[in-house]
């Protein structure tokens, strides 16, 4: 188990996490110097994800003829292999679009309360522990744990409007994932090796995350024929909704394990499409997550009440904003995000997540499911509160700015509670201080805790951390982290021109497709 914390860490009683400080823990091995970063010229697209196959699946659809949506979509199907730890097409996200008209929507399709057929008991979901250098933390996994998922049909739903490629075609990089394997990255071994209980708990997920008896680790490859099936099958039209026979039938008879998903959960669950949450901020745009979401309305009252881009204006105006909203749901610990710009345009930021995983996959499809039920965060007063067909909470903020001159950036990230820093730290950058893509992604940044706690990444100007240390407790760290969070982002200058960055701290992977 890698010594080092994770996307979900809880703390310590006293709050503040001792990592960096003299007895601490050993560094993130996945840590690396410098953010990925492309540029192209005018009639480029541009694409960031956390995973280098993600970003060539996007590419492939693009060089095929794709455009933006084409690419997510295909991103989309591809990372539920590649990043395995993180996403699941049984989980659930959200994706804002940008369309060259300037016109912009949300897609929503994060998982839902199941329950609307009724649920009469039965198996209850398994506590797995999750160990920590600095503390452990509780998920609840197996069937009983899984939420109605969302990805799928949020899939397929942006691809019918709005693709212009076959299914099968954007489908294709993710079939050959899956039956030929794909090799495991140094971020995927590390969150995989945190929750590896949850990746192995049934006999099923083990065979394919742990074939040989060890946790699949870097530079190893993971196959997964019966998702590769399964993908073909989609590809070939034969799975176009939630209750589509090949994936209803399976989920449905998961019931005998105490899945709580009915008939009636499949056939009520829909994308919906939603205006934006726009703001003015000096001249920039900014649109984001609506609610239900809250990480959208954070990051936005964040950005906008920030009264500069020092570090400690930036935490003061992330804690009010936060406790307005108080606090939302610290998210999920498996998150990935993909930005991309397309040569006609269009432009896309979609996020999503399996939860920490439920640690079962839908029998003959190889699809993981979800366990976002068993995340405390996003049922903080027990399922009983909460009403079926409602969308669970999540700090996902998909984002589009628009600068003055009628650039486009749209960037996204994972990294649970830590996603409002990272974006509101990001945006300021770039709309205040003028910097490029990839100095406002790889720049050191700060999280405010609930606690009240700052965690601040090495790289802090002096002046800096003496302010913020005047007015908040602050745990500095020895290395930029996993922890602190995984900005995508994908940029169209005015001219055209496009640039790409993605986040050191989790791998992060760009790619340029040129013109023609």
């Amino acid at each position: 188990m890698p010594t080092t914390r994770s996307d979900t860490a809880g703390v310590p009683a006293n709050g503040v996490p001792q990592l960096g400080a003299p007895g601490g823990q050993v560094p993130n091995p996945v840590s690396r110097p410098l953010s990925a970063a492309a540029a192209g010229p005018p009639g480029s697209a541009a694409i960031a994800s956390g995973n280098a196959a993600t970003t060539t699946a996007a590419a492939a659809a693009l060089r095929a003829g794709g455009n933006a949506v084409d690419a997510v979509v295909a991103a989309g199907f591809a990372s539920a292999v590649s990043e395995p730890g993180l996403t699941s097409v049984a989980g659930g996200g959200f994706l804002t679009l940008r369309h060259p008209d300037g016109t912009t929507e949300v897609l929503d399709f994060f998982t839902a309360v199941p329950g609307i057929g009724g649920f009469d008991g039965g198996k209850q979901a398994t506590t797995v522990t999750v160990v920590y250098p600095s503390a452990t933390q509780d998920f609840r996994v197996g069937a009983p744990a899984a939420a109605v998922p969302g990805c799928l049909s949020g899939y397929l739903e942006v691809h019918r409007r709005y693709g212009v490629l076959p299914l099968a075609t954007v489908i294709a990089p993710a079939v050959e994932l899956a039956g030929l394997g794909t090799p495991i990255d140094s971020s995927q071994s590390y969150i995989m090796g945190l929750i590896e209980d949850i990746m192995r708990f049934s006999p099923e997920a083990e065979a394919i995350y742990a074939p040989a008896g060890e946790i699949l680790s870097e530079g190893d490859v993971l196959i997964a024929p019966e998702l590769s099936a399964f993908f073909a099958d989609v590809g070939r039209g034969l799975v176009t909704d939630l209750q589509s026979e090949r994936f209803a039938r399976p989920l449905l008879a998961m019931a005998a394990d105490g899945c709580r998903i009915s008939a009636e959960d499949l056939s009520s669950y829909t994308p919906i499409w939603r205006d934006p949450l726009t703001v003015e901020h000096r001249g920039w745009r900014l649109d984001t997550n609506p609610a239900p979401a809250f990480g959208g309305a954070i990051v936005a009252a964040a950005v906008a009440g920030a009264r500069d881009t020092s570090t400690r204006a930036i935490t003061d105006s992330l804690r009010a904003a936060t406790q307005a909203a108080k606090g939302g749901p610290r998210a999920t610990t498996g998150t990935t995000h993909i930005s991309v710009a397309d040569a006609d345009g269009l432009v896309a930021a979609m996020t999503t997540t399996n939860g920490t995983n439920g640690g079962v996959l839908v029998p003959t499809t190889g699809v993981h499911l979800n366990n976002m039920l068993g995340e405390d965060d996003l049922l903080p007063d027990g399922i009983d509160a909460v009403t079926p067909g409602e969308r669970l909470r999540s700090m996902s903020a998909p984002t589009i700015l628009t600068d003055p001159d009628g650039g486009v950036v749209a960037l996204g990230s994972g990294g649970s509670a830590r996603i409002r820093s990272a974006m509101t730290t990001v945006i300021l950058r770039l709309s205040v201080d003028g910097q490029t893509l990839i100095e406002a992604v790889g720049g050191p940044r700060a999280h405010y805790e609930d606690t009240g706690v700052v965690q601040v990444e090495p790289g802090l100007r002096a002046e800096d951390l003496r302010d913020l240390r005047s007015r908040y407790p602050v745990n500095e760290w020895p290395v930029t982290d996993f922890y602190f969070g995984g900005v995508n982002a994908v940029q169209r200058h005015p001219d055209g021109a496009v640039s790409a960055a993605a986040d050191h701290r989790r791998g992060g992977s760009v790619a340029i497709v040129p013109p023609g």
